[in-house]
C-alpha cells in the first residue's frame, strides 16, 4: 500500500506531505468516507434523522427549522468527539427546499416551474414539486471543456474532434440525464453544433452547416446529442450512409 505522506498537498503555494486522512480527490477517498462516517449514519439514524451521503457530503431533511438546528448541533458533536472531524464551516447550512439546495452536482428545489399540470401526471411519484437541475457551475465547467477542445486553431479533422468531444458530452449527459434537464440539454446541443461548423471552417460566420447539417454531424460522424441520452427520447435521425 502506497503512503499518503508522498502524495502530498499544496499550502500557502507550498507542497507539505500528507500524514493523515488520504489525498483530497483521490480515487480511495469515496471508498474511505464510506467506511469511516458509517458510526456517523447509525447514530444519525437512530436519532429518528432522514440522511443522504455519498463520501463526505450528506444532506439531513427535516420538517422544521427547529429540527434541523438539532439535527446540526448532533452531527457536529458526533463527527468531532467520535470521529475527530467536523463540519465544513461555509457548506454547511440550514436552508427551506423553497430556496433550494445543492447537492452532488445537483440544485434541488422545489416550485411549479419545471411542474406538469394536474392534468398530465399520471402518478403521486412526487408530490412534494421538487425537481433537480444541474449546477450552473457545472454546466459553464462543461461548456468550457468542450470551447477548449473545438477552439478553430486545433489541427485535426472533424471526425477525430468530435470522437475528443463525445466522452465529454456522454459522461456529463449520463450523470445529469434523469434531472429536469430536457429543455437545457436542448438548448446545448443547439449551442455545440454551432461550434463544430465554426471550427470546420475555422471562421464563426460560415455556411458550413449547409454541407454538414444536423443529421449529417450526428449519423455519419456520430456526435453524441444530449437530449439522446433522456430517458424516453430517442433519435428519429437517418442512418448512417454506406461506404461504396
Amino acid at each position: 500500500m502506497a503512503n499518503n505522506a508522498w502524495a502530498g498537498v499544496i499550502a500557502d503555494g507550498g507542497w507539505e506531505p500528507t500524514r493523515t486522512g488520504v489525498p483530497q480527490g483521490g480515487v480511495a477517498s469515496p471508498l474511505w468516507s464510506n467506511i469511516f462516517l458509517t458510526p456517523f449514519d447509525h447514530a444519525m439514524t437512530a436519532a429518528g434523522y432522514r440522511v443522504t451521503r455519498w463520501a463526505d457530503n450528506f444532506v439531513v431533511v427535516c420538517r422544521t427549522r427547529q429540527g434541523a438546528q438539532s439535527a446540526r448541533a448532533l452531527a457536529g458533536s458526533f463527527l468531532r468527539n467520535e470521529l475527530g472531524v467536523s463540519l465544513h464551516p461555509e457548506k454547511t447550512r440550514i436552508v427551506h427546499v423553497d430556496h433550494g439546495f445543492e447537492f452532488l452536482g445537483y440544485k434541488v428545489k422545489r416550485g411549479k416551474g419545471l411542474r406538469l399540470s394536474a392534468a398530465k401526471r399520471t402518478s403521486h411519484a412526487n408530490p412534494h414539486n421538487l425537481y433537480a437541475v444541474p449546477r450552473e457551475k457545472s454546466v459553464a465547467r462543461s461548456k468550457d471543456q468542450i470551447r477548449n477542445l473545438t477552439q478553430r486553431r486545433a489541427p485535426v479533422r472533424l471526425r477525430d474532434m468530435i470522437g475528443v468531444i463525445n466522452p465529454i458530452i456522454r459522461g456529463w449527459g449520463n450523470y445529469y440525464r434523469k434531472a429536469n434537464v430536457r429543455k437545457l440539454f436542448h438548448r446545448l446541443d443547439g449551442w455545440i453544433e454551432p461550434r463544430l461548423w465554426s471550427f470546420i471552417s475555422k471562421r464563426w460566420r460560415n455556411t458550413a452547416w449547409r454541407e454538414y447539417p444536423t443529421s449529417c454531424i450526428i449519423a455519419d460522424f456520430g456526435l453524441v446529442r444530449l437530449i439522446h441520452l433522456v430517458p424516453g427520447m430517442r433519435p428519429t435521425l437517418r442512418q448512417p450512409a454506406r461506404p461504396t
